[in-house]
């Protein structure tokens, strides 16, 4: 296909979706205050940017200094520039993606406290985008969360107000979901021994988790579960999949073996099936895993995991609103997923992790996955911290399902599901389901 074809195709999902996409003839152009750049939260806030709009418009610009990768990112020591530049080129080749400063007609993303155009700065677990200063203190440990969600934010206000967003001022935190700074003296992220995670469905969600995953992170072990391969429309919201993954038709789930492995995790399976037809699943012991990623939709898969007495479940949904549902299912205590998703001819808010278009009666067409890429960036960090939450004390912080919603502005929402009468969770063996998780990495949840 030629670049236009290739364009239209990669924009496809989002023009189903929004009916649009970013203006191509306007230029992006990322910046920020040196002392911010040079620090592992500021060029976390940087490459999150770079990697997401590379995959909305090929009109990007970097002034980004010559600095090396800070730790603990898996690329540390390398160019910093030059690596944000390379990850923008491996998903669209063809990109105008160049480093320059900005000018009077471009809109401008400056990382930092302060700065001209919007700011875009993140600290610890807490997230500002507006205008100048932000009112964020500095962080104490290292935490790519706040920085990271930041960055999505002002890519969400820019697709939505056009690329010309309003001064309007927005704080919220990563701990508990709210819109304020983080309670003084919470704690860090638990990035030690993850332990054995499981995705069923390495599609954009579950992709875009493991990436926010492995930007703090590679000390966990993964399975993943999908069938598909990589598709030119998947490049737009997933942060680990390149245009040669696409043109080599790579298995979704080759592709992310190959991310999780080059950056450094080292005890990864990959099964080319859906998971009903897995022999890890198949085969499963007390004990494992110890977290189901559950993105997938297919195959009546939700139904699947619960009949098979799953340990916890965490996982972030898109829906048709413009927004992303970030949803926990703590065994024996939350509403299980077929409470929430009762069959698949139920259409609730969060219906999927690409929330689907109706079929075009007039031409015959199937439905079809429809996202913004932003919206999945969203859902896959958002599962990402809750997983580095878990070894806290005290945690959950949250309900079990939280809304960020997008438009027309950023907001943080909390909804406690509750339990759907008749469900089959509510009669299973609660013994047999304990002695499936009592030698689980987070057996307390269920006690």
């Amino acid at each position: 296909m030629d670049r236009q074809q290739w364009l239209d195709e990669r924009n496809s999902r989002s023009l189903r979706y929004s009916g649009r996409c970013l203006d191509q003839s306007r230029w992006i152009v990322v910046s920020g205050d040196a002392e911010y750049l040079r620090s592992y939260e500021g060029q976390v806030a940087a490459l999150v940017t770079c990697n997401l709009l590379s995959r909305m418009t090929p009109s990007v610009a970097v002034a980004l200094p010559a600095v090396p990768v800070a730790a603990p990112m898996p690329w540390a020591g390398q160019p910093f520039a030059d690596l944000a530049l390379a990850q923008m080129l491996a998903a669209d080749p063809e990109g105008g993606f160049l480093c320059r400063e900005s000018q009077a007609s471009d809109v401008v993303l400056h990382l930092g406290p302060n700065g001209a155009g919007q700011i875009v700065h993140g600290a610890g677990w807490d997230s500002y985008v507006g205008s100048a200063p932000s009112p964020l203190r500095a962080a104490q440990d290292a935490n790519p969360f706040g920085p990271a969600l930041a960055a999505i934010l002002a890519i969400s206000r820019l697709f939505v107000h056009r690329l010309d967003p309003p001064a309007i001022p927005f704080t919220c935190n990563a701990l508990d979901w709210r819109e304020t700074v983080a309670p003084p003296g919470a704690p860090p992220p638990n990035l030690a021994d993850l332990g054995e995670l499981w995705f069923v469905g390495a599609g954009s969600v579950g992709s875009a988790v493991m990436y926010f995953l492995t930007l703090a992170t590679r000390d966990f072990s993964a399975a993943l579960f999908d069938m598909d391969i990589v598709k030119v429309h998947n490049l737009d919201r997933s942060p680990v999949y390149s245009a040669d993954d696409a043109t080599r038709k790579i298995k979704k789930v080759h592709g992310a073996e190959n991310y999780l492995r080059s950056v450094g995790v080292k005890d990864v399976i990959a099964e080319e099936v859906a998971l009903h037809e897995s022999r890890l699943w198949h085969g499963r012991s007390p004990g494992h895993p110890d977290l189901i990623v559950s993105a997938a939709n297919e195959f009546n898969v939700r139904n699947f995991i619960e009949e098979g007495f799953p340990p916890l479940q965490l996982y972030a949904t898109t829906g048709k609103n413009w927004q992303t549902a970030l949803i926990r299912h703590v065994p024996m205590k939350d509403p299980c997923s077929l409470c929430l998703f009762p069959n698949e001819s139920a259409q609730p808010a969060t219906q999927c992790a690409t929330g689907k278009i109706p079929e075009n009666s007039t031409k015959g067409e199937p439905g079809m996955d429809a996202a913004l890429p932003f919206l999945s960036f969203a859902a896959g960090l958002m599962t990402a911290v809750e997983i580095t939450k878990l070894a806290h004390h005290g945690y959950p912080y949250s309900a079990n399902r939280v809304f960020l919603q997008t438009q027309p502005e950023p907001a943080l929402t909390q909804a406690w599901m509750s339990h759907r009468p008749g469900c089959s969770c509510r009669i299973r063996s609660a013994t047999v389901h304990r002695k499936m998780l009592t030698s689980s990495r987070y057996p307390g949840f269920c006690e």
